[in-house]
């Protein structure tokens, strides 16, 4: 019986099994889950396995076949352990708010038609307080990760995880559990009319930063962002601690969809403001934070030759306010809500776009009234990857194939005519293998006026007159064979140590490139070196000796063809 058992589940996971291993990059996942927590000791929490269950949902796209980013958030309504107080609280044994935000980059492993196995990685926001009012409570960043796997058929998956979030402050906590729930891929463009974006697409090797014009399924739009926050006359505690307007700054993230039009994107700010009734015991200022989820649409339009939008974007937000100072120090209270946004992508360059938003949040559980801030956005953002169609082979009989396999060949042609008897390259009457077919002997052409010195005078690099007579022959010489390289090597006599010689060798040579770009030659073709005082052509120690070796020599390095041709006036 059971063997039988295990049998019949082997074979429904290979039913099910497969369907999220791998999906088109720009699908959109969507999923809701139960979830059980193992809380850290120095929580303070009873963690009985009765006491932490909770719930949550899910949200992501991918951005490659097997890479996806997802956010999720949950809520575990728990207790502080018999004759405690839960960490950061005022309360013994009283009634906790336990959730999470977490948000990853997960991997999916391709395994054929067996359940899909995925791990993820990220960044979590833990956050605990008491069941009614502002109190101390307590909210931490750390790390999560995530392992699980997927029982799909079609876009609907049974998925199960295992996870851990490390929370580095204050001491260092672990806290660790399993969610499992249903995940589903719906297809926005057939449910709002636009037609399936579902199929057999075969995509091209992927380039994250390639020339795009506009954004393509599975295209990652990161960004940051200043702005400026009009915040509710009760954005805190009414009457006690309400944050003034002011600056703040975040960051985005977000995954063009399988209809490019479509985008899931996340976004974080923080603003810290004072306190407009600051005084007495109200805090002396109040800390806003906010996370949101949406769903924005894309309106392109085009402007000076490059693709932007206008987005239109509506989703959900955790909003919070943290008390400093006063009788509520380190206290704070949040609240979820809808987020709406309106703004433009603007395209400056390949990848790049200027990013203008204004945002409205709107939280109706916010006690004692409902609270709505306004907020203006600007910042950059940066367009990255992308999945662009498989070009497909054009062979007869080979069109169901990537243009990139190696399978797609072009036939085989048929075999050519036999070619025709080589001739002579140096008589055009004769065959090639003809013995009288031999090159005639090289013409002797004289480069002195190419390779002719110039002198200069004593400690100096500037062109006398006669050196540039000597320079100006040489011109209509590399006019006439514009592949020729020269070297040009400055030389000095022996007075003077070898690091100045060196140097006023160099200046010579460069003297002499200068004048021969300023009639025209192009630099890339004169090459310099400085030989100093170790080159001389006569060693006797005398004016008329050190004359002969205060010089620059021309070496041809390369004549770029297989002959040098004599100028016109030569």
């Amino acid at each position: 019986m059971l063997r039988r058992s295990w049998t019949v589940c082997a074979m429904t996971a290979l039913l099910l099994g497969g369907s999220a291993a791998a999906q088109s990059p720009g699908t959109l996942l969507v999923g809701g889950f139960g979830t059980w927590t193992h809380f850290d000791s120095k929580w303070n929490l009873d963690t009985s396995f009765g006491n932490s269950w909770g719930y949550g949902g899910r949200v992501g796209a991918f951005i490659a076949p097997n890479w996806n980013l997802e956010a999720d958030g949950s809520y575990t309504p728990a207790q502080a352990a018999a004759g405690t107080r839960f960490l950061g609280s005022s309360v013994t044994a009283g009634d906790v708010k336990a959730s999470a935000l977490a948000a990853r980059l997960v991997y999916s492993f391709p395994l054929g038609n067996l359940p899909s196995i995925h791990i993820g990685a990220g960044a979590v926001l833990e956050n605990f307080r008491n069941d009614d009012g502002p109190d101390r409570g307590t909210y931490q960043f750390g790390a999560n990760g995530l392992a699980g796997f997927n029982l799909g058929f079609g876009g609907v998956a049974l998925r199960v995880d295992g996870l851990v979030n490390y929370l580095p402050s204050n001491g260092g906590k672990f806290d660790f559990g399993a969610q499992a729930g249903l995940q589903f891929s719906p297809d926005l463009a057939s449910m709002f009319g636009g037609g399936t974006t579902m199929g057999t697409t075969m995509w091209a090797p992927y380039m994250w930063w390639d020339q795009m014009d506009a954004p393509l399924p599975g295209t990652v739009e990161l960004g940051g962002f200043a702005q400026w926050s009009f915040f509710d006359e009760n954005a805190g505690l009414e009457g006690r601690a309400v944050a003034e307007d002011g600056l703040g700054y975040g960051g985005r993230v977000g995954v063009f969809l399988s209809d490019p039009r479509w985008e899931i994107e996340g976004d974080g700010y923080y603003a810290p403001e004072s306190n407009e009734f600051a005084g007495g015991t109200n805090p002396t200022d109040v800390n806003a934070h906010a996370f949101a989820v949406r769903l924005n649409y894309n309106f392109p339009f085009r402007l000076m030759n490059r693709q932007s939008q206008f987005i239109l974007g509506a989703g959900g937000t955790r909003t919070s306010y943290k008390f400093q100072g006063g009788a509520l120090d380190d206290q704070y209270t949040y609240n979820y809500g809808a987020s709406g946004l309106a703004g433009i992508r603007l395209g400056i360059a390949n990848r790049t776009a200027i990013r203008l938003d204004g945002v409205v949040d709107y939280m109706p559980n916010h006690q004692p009234d409902a609270n709505m801030n306004i907020h203006v956005r600007g910042g950059l953002s940066f367009l990255l990857g992308g999945a662009r169609p498989e070009v497909m082979c054009t062979y007869a009989g080979l069109e169901s194939i990537p243009a990139s396999s190696p399978n797609c060949v072009a036939p085989p042609p048929p075999p050519p005519p036999p070619p025709p008897p080589a001739m002579c390259q140096y008589n055009s009457n004769i065959r090639a293998d003809d013995p009288a077919c031999v090159a005639p002997p090289p013409a002797f052409t004289d480069t002195t006026a190419i390779t002719g010195p110039i002198y200069f005078d004593f400690d100096k690099s500037t062109i006398r007159s006669d050196a540039a007579a000597t320079l100006d022959k040489k011109i209509p010489w590399l006019q006439a064979n514009p592949g020729m390289r020269i070297r040009i090597e400055g030389n000095a006599d022996e007075r003077g140590s070898d690091e100045y010689n060196l140097a006023l060798g160099q200046r010579r040579a460069a003297s002499a490139k200068r004048y021969l770009v300023d009639h025209g030659i192009a630099a890339d073709r004169l090459d310099l070196v400085s030989y100093g005082e170790e080159r001389p052509v006569c060693t006797e120690h005398n004016e008329a000796c050190w004359q002969q070796n205060r010089r620059d020599d021309f070496r041809i390095v390369t004549i770029g063809s297989d002959r040098i041709v004599i100028p016109p006036q030569e």
